[in-house]
């Protein structure tokens, strides 16, 4: 009775202290969750205001690119303005219309998006007098700014050229603000967040709600706010209720300048009470740490028991020093590989960019396979295959015609077993330890043979290498045969070929 006493309050501490130990776990994971959320709500905000400063960067280049093609022009041909201006549209999907106008007339030249020809609008006494002050300013060629027209409000780009002085000219661009954030909410896919843009006076040049453009909905804090974001040229985190979502959002003001406007983008991250949900996960823990103890406590009654079973360990100590020494040498394999693929790669990047991000891609794949296998120490001659052709097909992107590979397998063969990774290694170790060129190109064969699966490759070694050796690499698939069976794995030299013989293991091993 004394002793199950004793039990019984040693459960009854343990519950205590794992009780308050969950309570500090918890309280440190909501900390942790939170801070994590607020960073990536941080990138996500800042992954949408580069996208949007990137899509107006890309208008102002293309415009730099047309400015740069009329200052070159000896005259204005119809087809060559019609081509420019709707090569401009294709290029820029932004664009609601382009124009041209020349100071010599007018009338200007206008092309809406989808139209198949120029529209020639006649201005007004008014129109023509703004359109010659521009040309006559000569103290900035660029003017940028917003007006209304047919219900419909545009924000406009407008370049002055003047090729020879007898004939100046305007070209302009005209974004559609209903459209703007119909674009960039195309542009950017599904995401949880929205996006509005505004001027320096806090007018709203870009909204989810159309109602809106046009208008300055903020208080005077935040306008303060936007200012302040526009002189120190720095972003500026808030969290304010929005009245689009009607919830809380996590808001990221950008500084954005375009041509000569200063704009601000603003970011908003709904919250949807992740702290609540973390509550309630602290809940659900201290219930499952109840739960738990009290079935500990429990088990303490049978601790006696299962104390008598402890001499039966002792017989599995050889077998479980024989698996760790496996595993070590497992563990060394993987950043090997890695570390001789960057060295790879990094040849790449500095020759061929293109290749270098195939190379990348390919890389991901094998990398999978080895984390898939990394607990494992045999795999079926096939996986092996397929794993030794994907990484072969990354080393072919480095070696071209200089390096050949051959497989020449029985069906029969495909599901026994070999160590994991064994393919590849060996094929590795005749790509690391022999001359690859094109005057002695590599020639690496893989077949089966008396129950063996053979790889083969012409004998040629480096004069020098500063490399790695193989031998941790030898030494796991010896120590895994070691494991599993009485058979040895062979590698030297015959008839001018280095030769390995892997033993196939049955599948019941």
């Amino acid at each position: 009775m004394r002793i199950r006493t004793n039990i019984i309050s040693i459960g009854l501490i343990l519950l205590a202290l794992f009780i308050a130990a969950i309570y500090l776990i918890g309280k440190k994971i909501s900390d942790v969750g939170n801070d994590m959320n607020n960073a990536n709500a941080r990138e996500a905000c800042r992954y949408r205001a580069e996208s949007v400063a990137y899509e107006f960067k890309k208008t102002e280049e293309l415009q730099r690119l047309a400015r740069e093609f009329f200052g070159m022009s000896e005259s204005y041909q119809e087809g060559d303005l019609f081509s420019l201006l709707k090569t401009m549209q294709q290029l820029d999907p932004k664009l609601s219309r382009t124009w041209f106008f020349r100071g010599t007339n007018d009338s200007l030249r206008l092309l809406e998006r989808n139209s198949t020809e120029f529209r020639k609008m006649k201005l007004s006494g008014v129109e023509l007098k703004y359109m010659y002050m521009l040309l006559d300013s000569h103290g900035d060629h660029h003017f940028s700014g917003t007006y209304h027209e047919n219900g419909r409000t545009y924000w406009t780009t407008i370049e002055a050229i003047e090729p020879t002085v007898a004939r100046r000219a305007l070209f302009g661009f005209d974004i559609s603000l209903t459209d703007l954030h119909s674009y960039f909410a195309e542009a950017t896919g599904k995401v949880s967040s929205y996006v509005f843009i505004l001027n320096e006076q806090g007018i709203l040049l870009s909204h989810p709600d159309e109602n809106l453009l046009g208008t300055s909905p903020f208080q005077k804090e935040e306008l303060d706010s936007i200012k302040e974001v526009l002189k120190s040229q720095n972003e500026l985190e808030i969290m304010v209720h929005s009245s689009f979502l009607s919830s809380q959002v996590f808001r990221v003001y950008y500084p954005l300048f375009v041509g000569n406007e200063k704009w601000v983008i603003a970011v908003n991250v709904p919250q949807y009470g992740n702290r609540e949900i973390l509550d309630e996960f602290h809940r659900y823990t201290a219930m499952i740490a109840l739960i738990t103890v009290i079935i500990f406590a429990i088990l303490l009654l049978f601790a006696q028991y299962k104390w008598r079973k402890e001499y039966r360990l002792r017989r599995r100590l050889e077998q479980e020093s024989m698996e760790l020494h496996l595993q070590q040498l497992k563990n060394q394999i993987n950043p090997h590989f890695l570390f001789n693929s960057l060295n790879s790669l990094s040849v790449l990047i500095g020759s061929n960019s293109a290749l270098a991000r195939e190379f990348v891609l390919k890389l991901s794949k094998v990398y999978r396979y080895l984390l898939e296998t990394r607990n494992e120490s045999l795999s079926t001659v096939k996986e092996e295959m397929e794993f030794t052709r994907q990484y072969y097909f990354l080393q072919k992107i480095r070696f071209g015609e200089q390096l050949d590979l051959s497989i020449d397998v029985r069906p029969d063969c495909w599901e026994m077993k070999i160590p994991s990774v064994s393919l590849q290694m060996l094929v590795e170790n005749a790509i690391k330890h022999n001359q690859v060129t094109l005057q002695n190109p590599l020639r690496i064969k893989i077949y089966d043979r008396d129950g063996c699966l053979i790889v083969e490759n012409n004998y040629q070694p480096r004069a020098e290498s500063s490399e790695e050796s193989m031998g941790v690499g030898f030494e796991r698939i010896q120590a895994i045969y070691d494991f599993y069976s009485d058979e040895k794995f062979v590698c030297g030299c015959q008839n001018g070929c280095y030769v390995c013989q892997l033993p196939l293991l049955r599948n019941h091993l």
